[in-house]
């Protein structure tokens, strides 16, 4: 265990230092919050203060426009930090560096584990302060503040997230090789998932068709989650009514939307969510090994 928690150690202290990695790593949540605040935010605002009249404040509005933003950047943190620390692989299998690891009292099966619970830690630890500082941000900048509750809430879905992450890009880059082909998907990734699972827009613009293919991958669940939970905090907390928040939650992609057209509660996706996840630990593991294999 203690060799275990080394290399884990080693593979965080990579990863911080370094910096092109960190930012690219961060780069989906850039782009999306200046698409945010240059178009898709006010267009946001507009048919909301068409749909709720005098009802709602210009700081309540931009306060729901933003805090649903924020569940998106975090799902989309929890995967291009996994990526990003991911790396690491591609490099020590370039390098030969495992050729070293093997000499060292390691074994080959608990390597792949040394790399995960690195992943995982950057990826939770990075988008827990993401988390935070968006709470102080969107407090100061609009005078909503996020309950208790609600962000001990997000902070365990975020538990959740970078599991589910972790697993599915240890995955992605125990089979690709090439730590360039995997640098260009952490660049595409964000863009990629970020329509699919709802993030830049709502599903109602991008049709059925999208919303079917977004049901299939477990990141679309996690965002739904995430954006129910800081949404009902912030329904109670603006007074929004019970007529208004089912619009508001089909507007932001915030409704349960099944699998591929099958209506499955959200609890029941959560599952099949966990259990990809799991099936792709478990052949991730095996897919180091082999590669450790002479």
């Amino acid at each position: 265990m203690r060799t275990i928690s080394i290399f884990t150690r080693r593979s965080v202290t990579l990863f911080l230092r370094d910096k092109a990695t960190v930012f690219f790593s961060f780069l989906s949540t850039i782009i999306l919050i200046a698409l945010y605040f240059l178009f898709i935010g006010k267009n946001y605002a507009a048919g909301m203060s068409e749909m709720a009249g005098t009802f709602l404040s210009t700081d309540a509005v931009y306060s729901l426009v933003y805090i649903q933003m924020i569940a998106g950047v975090l799902v989309l943190n929890s995967l291009s930090l996994s990526v990003g620390a991911f790396s690491i692989i591609s490099h020590d299998f370039e390098n030969r560096r495992v050729d070293s690891f093997l000499l060292t009292p390691i074994k080959s099966s608990a390597l792949p584990s040394a790399y995960f619970f690195g992943g995982f830690i950057v990826s939770f630890v990075l988008n827990t302060f993401t988390w935070l500082l968006s709470i102080l941000i969107i407090g100061i900048a609009f005078g909503y503040w996020v309950g208790i509750a609600a962000a001990l809430a997000v902070t365990g879905i975020l538990l959740f997230a970078s599991m589910v992450s972790c697993s599915l890009m240890l995955l992605f880059t125990a089979l690709v090789k090439s730590s360039a082909a995997i640098g260009v998907f952490s660049g595409v990734a964000g863009t990629f998932f970020g329509f699919l699972c709802g993030i830049y827009m709502p599903y109602e613009l991008l049709g059925k068709g999208i919303e079917k293919v977004g049901s299939i991958l477990p990141l679309t669940h996690i965002t739904i989650w995430l954006k129910q939970v800081v949404l009902d905090d912030a329904f109670t907390r603006l007074e929004i009514t019970q007529e208004m928040q089912g619009p508001l939650l089909e507007s932001f992609s915030a409704q349960n939307i099944g699998l591929a057209g099958l209506e499955i509660p959200l609890g029941g996706m959560l599952a099949y969510t966990a259990g990809i996840a799991l099936l792709c630990l478990f052949i991730a593991g095996k897919a180091v090994r082999r590669r450790l294999r002479p």
